[in-house]
């Protein structure tokens, strides 16, 4: 029995309640060997609130769903247990904003659109915040950046949102997510089965505005600050070009060899300038950036490549505990080296292809590792985990909110 068997066994009571048309429910919290009071607790909750989860929105007819919207706890250390049960809850309720605004229609979250959305998170959970717009980000010279956005009505945004939880501390941690708002493919169409679910590829960054909410309201001690990119991969007149070369924040030169592997182009420049103008100590990116990680894992387990396998280390042992999993890939100088270009310092797809090809996954993070000089880092392929093709206990089909619970943990326990 685990922390896991709990949050699936729970969630099959919540799909038996739904049936019987049963709002509310009470668990007498067990004693369960080697796993903590506290963990049981917090695995009833998770299991409960998340299993609870269905995306209705758009739905005209609500009345027969049956949302379980009352969870009582029986323990004998119900008092002890009161910072758990308010700090689950408030790791639960973001999941959920994460799932909802992932499920959400691409024009409703279009960049602009996710500006005054993260102006409001700011200031509701006290983060700082700065926003780029598309003479900012040209100034800055991120011409990879603009390059995937010129084919959209939407105009680019940055966003830099910084969580300051330790100001007796200067040790700092930057996440960058990738913020594809829809991702056609651009020029390079992608195909009927493969777009329809492309309103999720601004999980990454959505995860991390996430998280950085999470732990300003769970006032975790330490400093992150988050870097996202957000934009669209559209067809137009003015759309960018497979053969166009452009220059990068940091200088080097890319060759488009296929306008659907944008997600590394915008990170690339996102890279270039945590590093130059951040400086952070350490940097995690989260990208849904490759079929090729689904092949690998499936839905399951999140493919992820580090420059420091001791850094990497400690997150796997971080998804190992929240039934989260990573599991790390190398990254060896033999991958790097094939990131060749004839015409400019690199492509932003070789090695191996786009579909079906050698290493795609291990590719994209070799392409990306040539847009950072000295820092710790690691790069997530959240594409399989971000969003499920079915339900599977307590995720339903679609955005499953998988990163906050791992981040969260790893900001609390390093």
């Amino acid at each position: 029995v685990s922390q896991e068997t709990v949050r699936r066994s729970i969630n099959s009571v919540i799909k038996k309640l739904k049936y019987y048309k049963l709002n509310e429910f009470a668990v007498s919290c067990p004693d369960i060997k080697n796993i903590k009071d506290k963990d049981i607790v917090r695995a009833i909750m998770e299991g409960s609130i998340l299993g609870n989860y269905e995306f209705i929105k758009y739905k005209t007819d609500k009345s027969k769903i049956i949302d379980v919207n009352k969870l009582g706890l029986i323990h004998h250390k119900s008092l002890e247990l009161r910072e758990t049960i308010e700090r689950t809850k408030i790791i639960c309720d973001n999941i959920l904003w994460l799932r909802d605004i992932v499920n959400e229609n691409a024009d409703a979250k279009n960049p602009v659109e996710m500006a005054n959305i993260a102006r409001e998170i700011a200031k509701k959970s006290k983060l700082n915040i700065k926003i780029l717009d598309e003479k900012d980000i040209k100034k800055l010279g991120m011409n990879l950046f603009l390059a995937v956005s010129q084919g959209s009505r939407f105009p680019p945004r940055l966003f830099i949102l910084e969580y300051n939880g330790d100001k007796k501390s200067k040790e700092r941690y930057a996440l960058v997510g990738k913020g594809i708002t829809f991702d056609s493919g651009g020029l390079n169409l992608k195909g009927t089965g493969f777009m329809e679910t492309m309103k999720s590829d601004m999980a990454g960054a959505a995860t991390i505005i996430a998280t950085l909410k999470t732990l300003s309201e769970l006032k975790i001690k330490k400093n992150v600050i988050g870097v996202l990119p957000f934009c669209e991969n559209m067809i137009s007149q003015t759309a960018y070009k497979p053969g166009d070369i452009f220059k990068s924040y940091s200088g080097k030169t890319v060759e488009i060899i296929n306008t659907d592997a944008e997600g590394r182009l915008i990170l690339a420049d996102a890279l270039s300038y945590t590093e130059n103008v951040i400086k952070p100590d350490y940097i995690i990116d989260l990208a849904t950036l490759t079929g090729a990680i689904l092949k690998t894992f499936g839905e399951y387990v999140c493919g992820i490549m580090s420059n420091d396998s001791g850094f990497a280390k400690k997150l796997y042992e971080s998804g190992e505990e929240e039934f989260e999993r990573v599991w790390e890939l190398p990254l060896y100088e033999d991958f790097k080296d094939e990131v060749k270009s004839d015409f400019a310092d690199m492509p932003n797809s070789s090695y191996e292809g786009l579909y079906g090809g050698y290493a795609g996954a291990i590719m994209g993070a070799a392409f990306l590792s040539n847009f950072l000089e000295n820092t710790k880092w690691i790069h997530m392929d959240i594409a399989g985990v971000s969003w499920y093709e079915k339900q599977r206990n307590y995720m339903f089909r679609g955005a499953t909110g998988w990163g906050v619970r791992l981040l969260v943990n790893f900001f609390s326990n390093n």
